[in-house]
């Protein structure tokens, strides 16, 4: 079974800051509007769809999974004309050639029925999956957003997890989220995928880059996966935020998980891409990295 995940794609107005203003006076865009790294809000949703279709021509894709920050739309707060959260799922995910869910991030801080308006399931759930399960954890339940930020941070739901991980026992666990901040975690969640064998690793999005972190002895030792994204990386330039700087540490790209019989095989691929920056022209060849191979328990039944 092969798995593509992917995040932040920070998808908003094509209008900047300024011209959203003149167009719609109620609307306060992000700095990060209009243009990025020299592509069009929509071409960059495009590079997405171009990625997931390529990596399933190349060997066919079982699952997308769409680890929140689809779109900039910090509902409550930007009073945007258009959901772009919307948007993506038209113009991306129900294009992609086999199933793709999403969950949200901070700046998808639409409240449960309007989520459920838009994607017909819930902030947080569990797909099953080729004899593996995926949690999707909601670390940004307080909706709607008060400010640029979008939701605040909100330690995992260890009753839905726990209630999640006991009506699938016996099978390769990966939890899923936006954000998982190791440190601002509760006791609970810590012990729980610490004592809970079947957990593989955990996938997270938000940073904007690709690490492979192992975890301390309060988790278990386990895998925290960062998996980059496809939005800019802004740098602190002059002591003022840039978007428009290349970050060498902006992992743009998706992550790959396959499962083989007793392994779990993981690897990050950076599509080659031309990036217009403040701080000049970029031609970025493709890379692969964080290569890892996590055994699966024995006890669990692999694919």
């Amino acid at each position: 079974m092969r798995v593509l995940l992917v995040s932040d794609m920070h998808y908003t107005t094509e209008e900047t800051h300024d011209e959203l203003k003149r167009l719609h006076p109620e609307a306060n865009a992000s700095l990060a509007a209009g243009s990025a790294f020299g592509y069009t809000q929509h071409e960059k949703v495009q590079k997405v769809l171009q990625a997931i279709l390529w990596e399933h021509e190349r060997s066919p894709l079982d699952l997308v999974l769409v680890l929140g920050d689809l779109s900039l739309d910090d509902f409550g707060f930007r009073n945007l004309p258009d959901n772009y959260c919307r948007r993506f799922l038209e113009e991306c995910m129900r294009k992609c050639p086999c199933p793709a869910y999403a969950l949200p991030g901070n700046h998808d801080s639409y409240p449960e029925r309007q989520w459920r308006e838009v994607f017909g399931y819930g902030r947080q759930y569990a797909l099953e999956r080729g004899g593996a399960l995926f949690v999707m954890l909601d670390h940004f339940r307080t909706c709607p957003a008060a400010g640029a930020s979008g939701s605040p941070y909100t330690p995992a739901d260890t009753a839905f997890l726990s209630e999640v991980l006991a009506a699938h026992p016996g099978m390769p666990v990966f939890l899923c989220a936006h954000h998982v901040q190791e440190a601002g975690e509760s006791e609970e969640f810590r012990r729980i995928v610490r004592e809970n064998r079947n957990i593989v690793c955990l996938f997270r999005g938000h940073t904007h880059r690709n690490a492979v972190i192992r975890l301390d002895e309060s988790y278990g030792e386990k895998y925290l996966i960062d998996i980059g994204g496809y939005a800019y990386n802004g740098m602190v330039i002059n002591g003022r935020y840039s978007f428009g700087q290349l970050d060498p540490a902006w992992a743009w790209g998706y992550q790959m998980l396959e499962l083989g019989e007793g392994a779990a095989r993981l690897y990050h691929r950076k599509p080659a891409m031309h990036y217009s920056a403040d701080n000049g022209e970029f031609d970025l060849p493709e890379c692969i990295s964080g290569k890892l191979e996590i055994p699966l328990p024995t006890a669990v039944r692999t694919v």
